[in-house]
């Protein structure tokens, strides 16, 4: 079934709503919807509600909402921070991380990003960026719809970690490994923080401010892992522990 958004819209059965206005040339054009057909539309905040078309038009695509739909999101609150990467890496960085249940994106510039772009060309890659998160979340079924910030300095995000439990994956640690410290409880009420480094990695000096904010260097393994890889492996370790990877609910 097709998967649409309508942010800011109050769903509610038997409502009838018309598709966003980006939505609707792809949806009469491409999926040739016609009356009748049934898709499905979330708010973006969290709640999904099937929906009939009962009106198919190339200026308008209107709506009547049937029952809710049962949620798919995580129980765990999970931010990603992630290092400015190179070319198309963070398209692949954003949509790996939306399907794997994180809630929000924080992209910021370390000593090794690459990317140094103005606030101009930052402002373009953000609106790019949160398009993927909403083709992403479409295609995995979310109703929610992960924010994107803009992108930091890597000293204004160090004070956000004093109440977070905070994993940076390093490849220089060698001892503390992800996996391992999983094993704890999830802190309950708490949010947990990724930090993922850029292509180069961090700088030391990175990985001693971070740890003095509170954040905790981790390995993922035996192996040196790509940047786009280590932020997918990161998710997909916590959600198995703490989410709802392992179909069990947060481990409290």
């Amino acid at each position: 079934m097709h998967y649409f958004f309508l942010e800011g819209e109050s769903l509610v059965s038997g409502a009838e709503v018309n598709l966003a206005s980006r939505d609707i040339n792809h949806a009469f054009k491409v999926l040739r919807l016609k009356s009748g057909d049934n898709l499905v539309i979330a708010d973006g905040l969290g709640l999904a509600i099937e929906g009939e078309v009962i009106i198919a038009t190339p200026s308008e695509i209107l709506v009547k909402l049937g029952s809710k739909l049962p949620g798919s999101e995580s129980p765990l609150n999970i931010t990603l921070f992630q290092s400015l990467a190179k070319g198309d890496k963070m398209d692949l960085i954003i949509r790996q991380a939306v399907e794997l249940g994180i809630n929000r994106i924080v992209p910021f510039k370390s000593e090794r990003s690459i990317p140094q772009r103005n606030e101009k060309q930052d402002q373009k890659k953000i609106e790019r960026w949160r398009s993927k998160v909403r083709s992403a979340a479409a295609q995995c079924r979310r109703a929610y719809l992960p924010g994107v910030e803009p992108v930091s300095s890597f000293n204004h995000i160090l004070p956000r970690i004093e109440n977070a439990m905070a994993f940076v994956p390093w490849e220089k640690e060698k001892k503390a490994s992800l996996t391992n410290l999983l094993k704890q409880s999830c802190p309950t009420g708490k949010a947990v923080f990724l930090f993922v480094g850029p292509e180069g990695g961090f700088e030391k000096f990175e990985i001693e401010a971070l740890q003095e904010a509170g954040a905790k260097a981790v390995h993922l393994g035996p192996r040196i892992l790509r940047t786009e890889t280590a932020a997918a492996a990161a998710i997909a370790l916590v959600q198995s522990a703490w989410g709802d990877l392992a179909g069990e609910g947060v481990n409290t």
